[in-house]
């Protein structure tokens, strides 16, 4: 079995992580893709994924049955939100550092 895994910012950390699931990691597979910059989500899937379909934001990626885990690598700002969302689609996640922006959304 593989485990379809769809990353939530394709920048610089996205990328690598993108890279070692796809050419590391057995077992895995990048399945999805999706960031506020288009043109670098193109970009990841052009270079690294290029079966992984492209999301035009990170909830509708955690909604889609394509993805079994989430790795949150977006902004800061939003990492709490895609947190949530895919806790609640009962989907496993890791997140990039922060968390949340303050104590009380990382309690959340």
């Amino acid at each position: 079995m593989t485990l379809r895994i769809g990353v939530i910012g394709t920048g610089m950390i996205g990328r690598d992580h993108t890279r070692r699931i796809q050419n590391v990691i057995a077992g895995a597979e990048v399945t999805a893709l999706s960031d506020v910059n288009r043109d670098s989500a193109r970009a990841v899937q052009a270079d690294l994924a290029p079966t992984a379909e492209i999301f035009d934001d990170g909830r509708t990626l955690i909604a889609s049955d394509l993805v079994d885990a989430i790795l949150v690598c977006s902004w800061g700002g939003t990492h709490e939100e895609y947190v949530l969302a895919a806790i609640e689609a009962g989907k496993p996640v890791f997140c990039e550092k922060p968390l949340a922006t303050t104590a009380e959304g990382a309690r959340r």
